[in-house]
């Protein structure tokens, strides 16, 4: 008796997840915490005429004297159906591209997403307007980058 039931866990335990029950790297945004207003930025790559410096950042749409501290990074993550992902789907990782020390690390896992096919995790930064920073988005070969270009103290 004990043979077949250690066979069974043995087969069901070591079972390989099938990559239709996993998650997709899809895209990544950044957006500022704008303390001011108490709202987010829009992605700051989409927004004309970015500059952060010493905790005040300009733009087009962004209203005069706005501060920021944090940041909010979206990762969009999709599947071909409703599922809910276990383990490890994503890591992200930010980065002083000055010191090259990680400032923030976080894996994202067990992820549900729903009929729709995609679903948005968010990755808090509190301590962003001092960089710049590098954020690398990871899943499995799949590799999102992008850069934060803020100053202070300069």
């Amino acid at each position: 008796m004990f043979r077949p039931v250690a066979l069974f866990l043995f087969f069901f335990c070591t079972v390989p997840t099938h990559a239709q029950d996993r998650a997709r790297l899809d895209s990544i945004s950044v957006h500022l915490f704008l303390a001011t207003s108490g709202t987010l930025s829009e992605d700051v790559e989409t927004i004309d005429g970015f500059l952060a410096r010493n905790f005040s950042v300009q733009g087009k749409g962004i209203t005069d004297n706005e501060r920021f501290y944090s940041a909010l990074i979206k990762v969009k993550l999709t599947a071909p159906k409703e599922i809910f992902a276990k383990g490890p789907q994503a890591e992200v990782v930010v980065t002083d591209r000055r010191t090259r020390k990680v400032v923030k690390r976080q894996r994202l896992s067990d992820v549900y997403i729903g009929s729709h096919g995609w679903t948005i995790l968010p990755v808090w930064v509190a301590d962003a307007a001092c960089g710049p920073f590098e954020i690398v988005a990871s899943r499995g070969g799949r590799k999102l980058v992008r850069q934060l270009e803020v100053t202070c103290g300069e």
